[in-house]
């Protein structure tokens, strides 16, 4: 008993200490999270792991005096960005999506490591053609086609006809592309007809598809990464999406056979039910 009664004092006594002090755990938000591993994990598949970017396609943050600016990189990071920019003499229109589910903390964080990879709290080169939005003075020129992969291979592993090696979620689970319509994929996620081009052609597309950073696809493939085979096919086909025949009625079909079905089944409960029912009673005083 009196062994217990120490140990008891023991513990109050720490818990005072600790209270006394003013030592408390740090948030669990903080904890074990490094600028570097949320760079990589919601940025490196656009712009490289060293800050380089995809020429043509995703903006380099390396020597980037825009970069440097704290607030407007965060504002970036949680907005997301639209807008055809021009960083370092080059033109960039591909979409950057918001990233979500940082806490506070973590966005400081890797703010302060995306500013470190521009070169430092310098805002002195903010702006004149280093993240500005501008409008191109010229249209943009058409993007080269993809120099590998097969039309044919990047569709059948687009619906699932052929299963990745990885054993990933096929892209028609989510999403629709070119002759692909919402019978042969789904609509949950956007329609990937234009993604060749929003993310900038061969290199960004391949890029983005090597480590997708989207909230939804990174815990599918995180773990079940695509092949360089099966990202050569997939952007192959993706490239010939727009010069597809789009399939512009499924959903009105959809719509149509519901109704249609849901019609045929009301009928059908009316006629069964048709006329008054005996009560239990009633069936009873009939026998």
């Amino acid at each position: 008993m009196r062994s217990a009664f120490l140990l008891v004092g023991l513990v109050a006594m720490s818990v005072l200490v600790a209270v006394a002090t003013g030592t408390s755990p740090p948030p669990i938000e903080a904890q074990g999270v490094s600028g570097a591993d949320l760079y990589v994990a919601n940025c490196a598949a656009c712009h490289q792991v060293n800050g380089e970017g995809v020429p043509g396609a995703f903006p380099p943050l390396a020597d980037n005096p825009r970069a440097t600016d704290a607030d407007y990189v965060a504002t970036v990071v949680t907005d997301g960005l639209d807008e055809t920019i021009e960083v370092l003499g080059e033109i960039y229109s591909s979409p950057m999506a918001p990233i979500t589910g940082l806490s506070d903390s973590e966005l400081d964080v890797l703010v302060e490591y995306v500013v470190e990879i521009a070169g430092g709290a310098d805002e002195s080169g903010a702006g004149d053609g280093n993240g500005d939005i501008v409008e191109p003075e010229t249209p943009t020129a058409p993007l080269e086609p993809p120099t590998a992969g097969g039309i044919d291979a990047g569709y059948d592993l687009f619906i699932g006809q052929n299963r990745l090696d990885e054993r990933g979620a096929s892209c028609a689970s989510c999403h629709t592309a070119g002759e692909v319509g919402n019978l042969g994929g789904s609509s949950l996620g956007p329609d990937l007809t234009d993604a060749y081009e929003l993310l900038g052609g061969q290199a960004g597309l391949s890029a983005w598809l090597a480590n997708p950073p989207s909230p939804t696809m990174t815990p599918i493939y995180s773990d079940r990464p695509l092949t360089q085979d099966e990202i050569t096919d997939l952007v192959a086909f993706l490239a010939d999406a727009p010069n597809q025949d789009r399939p512009s009625t499924n959903v009105d079909w959809l719509v149509i056979g519901g109704l249609v079905g849901l019609i045929v089944l009301l009928v059908g409960m009316a006629v069964v039910w048709r006329g008054p029912r005996k009560t239990y009673v009633e069936t009873l005083r009939s026998k």
